[in-house]
């Protein structure tokens, strides 16, 4: 029978080929009331800027949206800090920049990327403050396009202040949200994506390839590390809720690696015990809705888990036993291996030494990407300076692909936001559009980097349309945008490039990793299991991205070879999965 796929579903579906290419889609990151709070936040400066017709006011507009982006939400006292922070130093940097631009044309140049350079190593005495740091970086490049005197400079840094007080403000005293909501999304992203890997192990044929359930399975580990990341940031703010969202987690763990089991023992899978499996996909889906904490939510999945082990009960065999164990530890979720083998935050900080890298790549760039410009004549040199900042990652593969979404989105963007101003051309109607544009940027900057960007280009040809009209504002964002992602992909070539292992290289180790993975099953050691499990999966995902998606030409075709390592990797964990189900078969 042919799965019917949903909207939500097809999307996932989506977002597993997409993984591949390095470029994200996490539909369920969707939050549309994040967006209406940015454009509140935004809109009450920029009807100000339409009352008053004070131009100096633009920058408390984009300091009251840079701010909404500065806000990741997390503990109160660290997100405080990174506010404050930001509204600190982004209006010394605002003052900085604007006047050592206006000392002169070899000061204008220089400015951006001597204060990009220095923003960029802040995460060095500051953990966990890369996004505040590029924005910080933004903030420099745009204020180095306002040359003005000192006491001009510092009416812009003050209307920045002003305008990033506000925004912190409304998100840290008055329009509060769910400050658990990004990490329940996280772990219930991990739920949906079993979900999707059990509901197709239900329909597949049994004869099928199995490319598929290899996209599950790197979709899964990808959204169980992002989880656990999500909830690093947060557990000590409130223990209780981490330790529930953590036992969630580890669950989600469990049934991930007994469906690996019952993948790989799929075609010797009885009539009866495929009856048993049709129930997990639905038993998943309750458990997602469980996660916000409602009682009766949880009582239902506790009742569905109860049937599903008594229907099993006495059964022998490994695909039994797995089953068995998804309805175990949905039924008692502290049933699952203590949580102290989770990685924590600390352990994924990023080096001084790939900070300095960072903080050099991103300056040399604005440097180039800023005389290219003016060489050019270019009117907004700046937006091609933003767009260097922004696309470039520690990791090549991914300012690539950060780079051919923010092109795509730019030109999508410039497009409709030029169809707007020549069909709208009173300031006051296209307020509106604005407010809109402001509260779909926010709401989406975590789906995806296109759809972001289209939006934010929408947002900023708009605001720069009412404040300073003139002609082919849109042509010059999309041209800017290219010759700024142009130089970032240059710059990752050529400015101190990371040495990353070759993708045969990183298959072999995949492969090593699945080895070790099913020796640790073999040794009946549940630790070193469950550590090695991880392990395998991070290894794997992080070969097949490689091998799949070369950094020069994304979606080439892979090396054959490459793929064998990467087939025999999957299938030595679908072999250590169902050998440690067999050891705890029913007697």
């Amino acid at each position: 029978m042919r799965q019917v796929l949903d909207g939500p579903t097809q999307l996932r579906q989506v977002a597993r080929w997409l993984e591949l290419r390095a470029v994200g889609l996490m539909p369920e990151y969707f939050h549309p009331s994040d967006g209406a709070r940015a454009a509140f936040i935004t809109g009450v400066p920029l009807l100000l800027a339409l009352m008053t017709g004070w131009k100096p006011l633009g920058w408390a507009i984009f300091a009251a949206f840079w701010t909404c982006l500065a806000d990741t939400g997390g503990p109160e006292p660290t997100r405080r800090s990174f506010l404050v922070g930001f509204v600190a130093f982004g209006s010394l940097t605002t003052l900085a920049a604007s006047s050592l631009a206006g000392l002169g044309p070899g000061e204008a140049v220089t400015a951006g990327p001597l204060l990009v350079f220095m923003t960029a190593l802040l995460p060095i005495w500051w953990t966990q403050s890369s996004l505040v740091a590029t924005l910080l970086g933004v903030v420099a490049v745009v204020a180095a396009g306002y040359p003005r005197t000192p006491a001009d400079a510092a009416i812009l840094a003050l209307s920045f202040l002003c305008g990033s007080a506000w925004a912190t403000l409304i998100l840290t005293a008055v329009w509060r949200t769910d400050r658990w909501l990004p990490s329940r999304q996280a772990v219930s992203a991990v739920y949906a994506r079993i979900d999707d890997m059990a509901s197709d192990l239900v329909h597949r044929r049994v004869d099928g390839q199995h490319v598929g359930q290899s996209q599950h399975r790197r979709a899964v580990r990808t959204a169980i590390e992002r989880a656990h990341a999500s909830l690093s940031h947060v557990e000590l703010d409130d223990p209780a809720m981490a330790v529930r969202l953590r036992l969630a987690l580890l669950t989600a763990d469990e049934i991930f690696h007994a469906l690996l089991a019952l993948d790989h023992l799929r075609i010797q899978l009885d009539e009866d015990t495929k009856s048993a499996l049709e129930a997990i996909p639905l038993l998943l889906r309750a458990s997602g809705r469980a996660l916000s904490g409602e009682a009766l939510a949880i009582a239902e999945v506790g009742r569905q888990a109860d049937v599903l082990v008594r229907h099993m009960a006495g059964r022998p065999g490994a695909d039994a036993a797995a089953i068995r164990a998804i309805a175990a530890v949905l039924s008692d979720p502290d049933s699952c291996t203590p949580p102290s083998w989770l990685p924590h935050s600390g352990a994924l900080a990023a080096s001084r030494r790939r900070i300095v890298q960072a903080a050099t790549r991103s300056g040399t760039g604005v440097g180039i990407v800023t005389l290219v410009a003016h060489g050019l004549g270019l009117g907004y040199p700046y937006w091609a300076a933003m767009a260097v900042v922004v696309i470039l990652f520690p990791v090549r593969q991914m300012s690539w692909s950060r780079a051919i979404e923010r092109t795509f989105g730019s030109v999508i963007g410039g497009v409709l936001a030029n169809i707007l101003l020549t069909l709208v051309p009173a300031a006051w109607p296209l307020l509106g559009f604005i407010v809109a544009a402001t509260a779909a940027t926010i709401a989406v900057r975590l789906v995806n980097y296109t759809l972001f960007v289209v939006f934010l280009t929408l947002l900023f040809v708009l605001t720069m349309g009412i404040l300073h009209p003139g002609d082919g504002i849109a042509f010059a964002r999309m041209i800017d945008n290219i010759l700024g992602s142009i130089v970032a992909i240059t710059v990752t070539v050529l400015i101190w490039p990371e040495q990353r292992p070759a993708a045969a290289a990183l298959a072999g180790a995949a492969l090593a990793a699945n080895q070790a993975y099913l020796d640790a099953v073999k040794a009946g050691d549940t630790a070193l299991t469950a550590a090695t499990r991880r392990a395998a999966g991070i290894a794997s995902t992080e070969a097949e991205i490689a091998v799949h998606a070369p950094d020069w030409v994304l979606g080439a075709v892979p090396n054959q070879s490459d793929i064998a390592d990467l087939v025999a990797a999957r299938r030595l964990a679908g072999e250590a999965a169902a050998l440690w189900y067999t050891l705890r078969q029913a007697p």
